[in-house]
């Protein structure tokens, strides 16, 4: 179970009306957003009826991670005709979601059905792969901020887990809004 950069990546693929992206390594701070914006670019200018997000290779998130699985799911919940499902999910990695009320609001399978399984190997040579631009520092800052506010919208008592991390956050974004 490595956590380094090099094995953590993303890959996404649209056909058929599906999105469908492939978790390998950690689902991070670090790959969250260009998850966020692949979906909601995809949302908004495709015709799409599902979103799944195989978590096979995936041996951790951390809470940003977590914070923008449950935005994405809010925000696809707006989207009549539009599902968003996490598929092949580990045991550990749905305590993790539990853990933080995250499980209440994300619809996700600890195995994938025939047809989901289909619609993934179906898709793995158009996979490309999702690159974090970390170039816009206060962007990142602000997408942290909002993953981790989505947790506390989720479940109130990620307010005393996340208080100092909430205000850090806040700080970053208000130092970087006005240099």
């Amino acid at each position: 179970m490595g956590s380094g950069n090099n094995q953590d990546s993303l890959t996404a693929a649209y056909i058929d009306q599906t999105a469908v992206i492939r978790v390998e390594g950690r689902g991070s701070f670090r790959n969250a957003p260009p998850m966020k914006q692949f979906i909601h670019q995809v949302v908004e200018s495709k015709s799409i009826d599902r979103i799944l997000i195989d978590m096979s290779d995936c041996c951790g998130m951390d809470s940003t991670f977590m914070g923008v699985l449950a935005g994405l799911s809010y925000f696809i919940k707006d989207k009549p005709g539009v599902s968003l499902k996490l598929i092949n999910l580990s045991e550990k990695n749905r305590n993790l979601l539990v853990t933080l009320g995250v499980d209440r609001v994300v619809d996700y399978s600890l195995s994938a059905t025939a047809g989901e399984e289909s619609l993934v190997a179906g898709q793995d040579k158009k996979l490309q792969p999702l690159e974090a631009d970390f170039a816009d520092k206060l962007e990142t800052a602000k997408a942290t901020l909002e993953a981790h506010e989505t947790l506390v919208n989720v479940n109130p008592e990620n307010e005393g887990r996340f208080k100092s991390v909430l205000e850090l956050l806040q700080s970053d974004v208000r130092n970087l809004s006005h240099p």
